[in-house]
């Protein structure tokens, strides 16, 4: 089956009267609340999908639900950068801001290639942590996952992920698949130059796998390994003086 091809078909026939634009984001607006609530519990998350989902029928709320499911599906079936796909298809990216999705076997050559860089830590069991400053869909965040898993590394408890986006389309299409995918990570909607951020969503797994914990304790042990090295250092400043 062509998921892509599809997914893209049920979108468009869902509500016509509705700007392809506009009902793809409701959908993604839809996923990011139904991801989040679980764990959030939050009265503005849950008030952000009764004012979308009102703008809709019963049934086409449904038809939502099964564009869900249909994603998952695709998914579970093989990573990919799927919303990524179906956002360059449906032609929604701008060219004023360069919005050209890197393809995704560009990414998986680019994520075997720094997969080398990883080694070490992985053997050691060590968390590793990876930086996407501009992150659209996810796309280059999936493939690095996909090759840990094909190397026989389990990426849910052993990759941490920050990715930032400027567009909240992007945002929002990274938080989706990184949260189907069980990738642990912190995903921000803003400016990576000026460091102005509007938003910070935490993926599923990054509580689930106890990442908030973790990170802590790395970031302990580095403070540690830290001293200790300044304090060896003035230890043997102090012997040289005799």
């Amino acid at each position: 089956m062509d998921f892509i091809k599809e997914f893209i078909s049920k979108l468009q026939n869902l509500d016509r009267s509705k700007n392809i634009a506009t009902v793809f984001k409701d959908f993604l607006t839809l996923c990011t609340c139904s991801l989040l609530q679980p764990f959030y519990k939050s009265f503005e998350i849950e008030q952000k999908y009764k004012d979308t989902v009102k703008n809709y029928t019963k049934e086409q709320v449904e038809e939502f639900s099964k564009l869900l499911a249909f994603l998952v599906e695709a998914l579970e079936e093989n990573h990919q950068d799927f919303l990524g796909q179906v956002f360059m298809q449906l032609n929604l990216g701008n060219n004023a801001t360069g919005q050209y999705y890197t393809p995704y076997c560009v990414s998986k050559m680019i994520a075997e290639i720094n997969l080398a860089y990883s080694i070490e830590k992985l053997e050691n069991n060590e968390i590793i942590t990876f930086s996407e400053p501009c992150c659209g869909s996810g796309g280059m965040i999936i493939a690095f996952a996909e090759t840990l898993k094909n190397n026989n590394y389990n990426y849910q408890k052993m990759l941490y992920v920050e990715a930032i986006d400027i567009d909240e389309i992007a945002f929002m299409m990274c938080f989706i698949q990184l949260s189907l995918l069980g990738i642990p990570a912190k995903v921000i909607q803003g400016d990576t130059l000026t460091l102005n951020f509007k938003r910070v969503l935490y993926t599923p797994f990054y509580f689930i796998n106890g990442f908030n914990l973790r990170l802590k304790e790395v970031k302990n042990d580095k403070q540690k390994s830290e001293q200790e090295t300044v304090k060896e250092v003035i230890e043997i400043k102090q012997l040289s003086l005799f």
